[in-house]
């Protein structure tokens, strides 16, 4: 990998010739079953706090048991998805792909009547869920931004503690600060998919999602498929040829 001396740092980023490579179709997400919640996925959590997840809902059951749901936007984390995911307005009854985050637990929760569920008060927790839709896109984004990790330069994936297997199809955000004035060389492999222990914020200055200047970056952990990885000279990176694996990254376009 050659990085370009500390003034000439990314030149083609300087220069404003960013190469973007988000993905044009997601990854499949888990299907989940109408009564799951995210301790399925070990995701209840606090190291998980800030960080959004998708998962696919099925069609409401003629049966459903829709209680044991608490709270109006904001969820205790032991919720069911796909119930409180209906009762939010973030699904319709035909199910689908639904995107909650794990946020810190609220002082009690108010119940109410949404979407043929009814849900019930209950005092405060310690983690709660709210999901992706407009009535709660600022307040995410707000609560968000305290907890995105902050990373180094030389952190690879593999160490943030978020790279579980189970997880393959979603998204983590990171931040990273701005490029340190003795920035060292760090192995870089593959292009627009890259190896799953890749060091994030060099990756991502390759991908063409950061600058020297740092910020926020998306990756999405991907079924690697053994796919031999081919590596390039991007924005003042060059990345190296690898043998792939079962998983890979890639980076899309942050909500940041």
């Amino acid at each position: 990998m050659h990085i370009f001396s500390k003034g000439t740092l990314f030149p083609a980023l300087v220069m404003g010739l960013i190469t973007t490579s988000a993905a044009a179709h997601p990854a499949p997400v888990p299907q989940v079953e109408w009564d799951t919640t995210i301790n399925k996925f070990q995701l209840d959590n606090d190291k998980f706090i800030g960080q959004r997840f998708a998962f696919e809902c099925p069609r409401i059951p003629n049966k459903a048991d829709n209680s044991g749901v608490y709270g109006t936007d904001i969820y205790p984390s032991k919720s069911s998805i796909c119930v409180a995911a209906l009762h939010a307005g973030a699904m319709s009854a035909d199910g689908g792909v639904v995107t909650l985050q794990l946020n810190p637990g609220a002082e009690n929760y108010t119940g109410s009547a949404r979407n043929s569920v009814k849900t019930e008060s209950l005092p405060g927790t310690q983690r709660s869920i709210a999901f992706m839709v407009d009535v709660n896109k600022a307040m995410n984004d707000k609560v968000r931004a305290d907890y995105i990790p902050r990373i180094k330069w030389d952190t690879k994936f593999t160490r943030t503690g978020l790279a579980n297997m189970k997880l393959i199809g979603q998204e983590f955000s990171f931040e990273c600060p701005a490029a340190p004035a003795n920035l060292r060389p760090r192995r870089v492999v593959g292009t627009d998919t890259y190896e799953f222990g890749s060091v994030i914020c060099l990756s991502a200055v390759h991908a063409g999602m950061l600058t020297e200047s740092g910020g926020v970056v998306t990756l999405r952990m991907d079924d690697g498929e053994r796919k031999p990885l081919v590596g390039s000279i991007r924005n003042g990176i060059e990345s190296h040829d690898g043998p792939g694996g079962p998983r890979a990254v890639r980076f899309i376009s942050s909500n940041y």
